[in-house]
């Protein structure tokens, strides 16, 4: 429900006072009355839920099907909106029966921006196993004294305490802390005077590869669009838009450490802003601290929802080499149109020059991206569901906060579900949506040959009109 304008809610409020014969605000006037309680007063304006006749919610399946020439009806306006430019690539699908009910050059070869993450998370969502977090240790170097922080896939750890409720900062760095000086019983934390001294090392050996993309520009990295890929790192060192990551991630994460220890009373050799070295740690380590993020099914959804490019390129390549898959970048993406494949989808017309949609080159037909989105609908991956059922909601979450804000837009608000692609001359959009009789849709689209400047929030918005004449649809 929108808000109402502050001049109807203070009519409303003034109405029910007089009605309940209390005065107005600002009215003279006495009653006799017994004054009723500012709760009785506010009760009485607030919105009730009233009994709605009609049919009870229904399974998807059994909906009204729309016609095609229904839908092309209902959408050939926006379909024709200037806005989208000259090249406009778009399926829409009814889940339940796999049928076709809208298609505009669907096998075209298209820029995908942001969509080819749905690729990469159909891969990880078949690959890594998703209720399992990824653990953090702490063990006992080679050397007496050394200690050694050893990374396990979590790029979202807090500095200190961890938030058990979070997927974003589930566990922390002070967790840690707080293990290892338990473990050396540290007197100086209890105020009784220095505990031992110990030397911190750093262990990036698992799923070592390059920490950036072949095709990611400095410009995408300086302005903060996407991180390095990195097996260790902190919640507050993700890349956003204007606010750049630390470019080596492990040793921002290893110095935060460092101080932290120090927190906890434990003696490190150094001061918290050197430079932490790399070691390997023992083959067969004993572990003095271990902290565990959220499960990986969280933390995809999680790199979607927000559209964290450098995520998701670290949870293919974890899932590569778990599937043993070679780190090189180039391996990965070939892994992953191979797992897309093996969904039975035909991937003709697919090339990844990487996993987020930043680079030059990437090219994805709207079939293929539709496909993926069925799958992941229709029951027969339920992983796959899992993952790609937290995708943003229209007008409340993710990327789609700020989206579907127009009152022309209100069909489809917390009704659709979408991933959002953006690039300079490129819109995207591809979820899924149930229409007002019931049925649920998958629809893929993008537009890649958009003006610039404001030509990209006039074109979204239209991307937002279409998905919104499907919610309203009863065609």
């Amino acid at each position: 429900m929108r808000p109402r304008p502050l001049t109807a809610f203070v009519g409303a409020c003034a109405l029910a006072l007089a009605t309940l014969g209390l005065p107005a605000v600002g009215a003279g006037a006495e009653s006799e009355e017994p004054p009723v309680s500012l709760v009785a007063a506010q009760a009485a304006v607030r919105p009730r839920v009233a009994t709605v006749p009609g049919t009870p919610l229904i399974p998807v399946v059994r909906g009204l099907l729309p016609g095609a020439s229904g839908i092309d009806s209902a959408i050939e306006d926006e379909l024709a909106d200037e806005w989208l430019g000259p090249r406009l690539s778009l399926t829409v699908r009814d889940v339940s029966s796999g049928e076709h009910l809208v298609d505009r050059a669907p096998d075209r070869r298209v820029t995908p921006a942001s969509l080819a993450k749905l690729l990469a998370a159909a891969a990880v969502a078949t690959t890594l196993p998703l209720d399992e977090p990824f653990h953090t240790t702490v063990v006992q170097g080679a050397e007496p004294g050394e200690i050694v922080l050893v990374a396990g896939g979590d790029m979202l750890l807090a500095v200190g305490a961890g938030d058990p409720e979070a997927v974003d900062g589930r566990a922390g760095l002070g967790d840690l802390a707080e293990q290892v000086a338990d473990s050396l019983e540290t007197p100086g934390r209890r105020g009784a005077g220095a505990g031992p001294q110990v030397t911190l090392r750093l262990d990036m050996t698992y799923a070592a590869g390059d920490r950036f993309a072949p095709g990611w520009s400095d410009f995408w990295i300086e302005q903060g669009y996407v991180g390095a890929i990195s097996m260790l790192g902190l919640s507050r060192d993700r890349a956003f838009p204007l606010a750049p990551a630390p470019r080596r991630p492990s040793q921002a994460a290893g110095m935060a450490f460092h101080q932290v220890l120090e927190d906890a009373g434990v003696d490190v050799v150094g001061e918290p802003g050197d430079p932490v070295e790399h070691t390997r740690a023992p083959a067969e380590p004993v572990v003095v601290a271990e902290v565990s993020s959220a499960p990986a099914r969280d933390v995809l959804a999680l790199a979607l929802s927000d559209s964290d490019n450098a995520l998701i390129e670290q949870l293919a390549r974890q899932a590569a080499v778990l599937d043993g898959v070679d780190t090189e970048h180039a391996a990965v993406t070939d892994w992953v149109v191979e797992r897309v494949a093996d969904y039975g989808i035909d991937t003709t017309g697919v090339e990844l020059a990487d996993l987020s949609g930043l680079s030059d080159g990437t090219t994805i037909p709207v079939r293929v991206i539709a496909d993926v989105l069925v799958a992941a609908s229709d029951g027969s991956t339920p992983d796959l569901q899992a993952a790609l059922g937290e995708l943003p909601i229209a007008g409340y979450s993710g990327t789609l906060w700020d989206r579907f804000h127009l009152e022309v837009h209100d069909p489809a608000v917390g009704i659709a579900r979408a991933k959002t692609g953006s690039l300079p001359g490129v819109t995207a959009l591809a979820g899924i949506v149930v229409t007002r009789d019931d049925r649920l849709l998958v629809y893929a689209m993008v537009a890649d040959r958009i003006g610039r400047d404001g030509a990209a929030l006039e074109a979204r918005s239209v991307l937002d009109e279409i998905v919104t004449e499907l919610a309203r649809c009863g065609c």
